[in-house]
């Protein structure tokens, strides 16, 4: 644990995630590199976001595709991947599901959903939506893409 860092617990108590509703969030990729886990989502802004729109026509809430990426991993633990099959859209598309939780304790993160359950420990944690070239680090500072 790093001095500094706090114990957190629940995922909307982070400042990465002011404005984001993961439980309806859709997973659409889960990548793995060395040292960093990406999960690709059509990501729920609430209004506390700053890119928050109202809900298109026809969707329940306002949706923008983006990535959470953890950095720096050093341990990471995949399990129940293979229980469920993704799901196939009426579009074509392919999900894995909501994120059901995203508990922190220090540099640890355990994310839990249709996707199974991926218990890590990370140096870092950030969002990125995909059309607005801004993200948040684990800290809350602002940067470029």
């Amino acid at each position: 644990m790093w001095v500094g860092r706090p114990t957190l617990g629940k995922y909307f108590e982070h400042e990465v995630f002011r404005g984001f509703y993961l439980e309806d969030s859709w997973v659409l990729d889960i990548n793995t590199s060395r040292g960093q886990l990406v999960i690709t989502a059509e990501f729920v802004l609430t209004e506390e976001h700053t890119s928050y729109a109202p809900a298109r026509p026809g969707e329940q809430y306002c949706y923008r595709k983006g990535v959470l990426v953890f950095e720096g991993v050093t341990d990471l633990t995949w399990t129940g991947q293979l229980s469920s099959r993704p799901s196939r859209d009426p579009d074509g598309s392919v999900d894995y599901g909501n994120i059901d939780s995203l508990t922190i304790e220090g540099d640890h993160y355990t994310v839990e959903g249709d996707l199974g359950i991926i218990d890590l420990h990370a140096a870092s944690i950030r969002t990125a939506l995909v059309s607005d070239g801004t993200i948040l680090s684990s800290h809350g500072a602002a940067t470029d893409l």
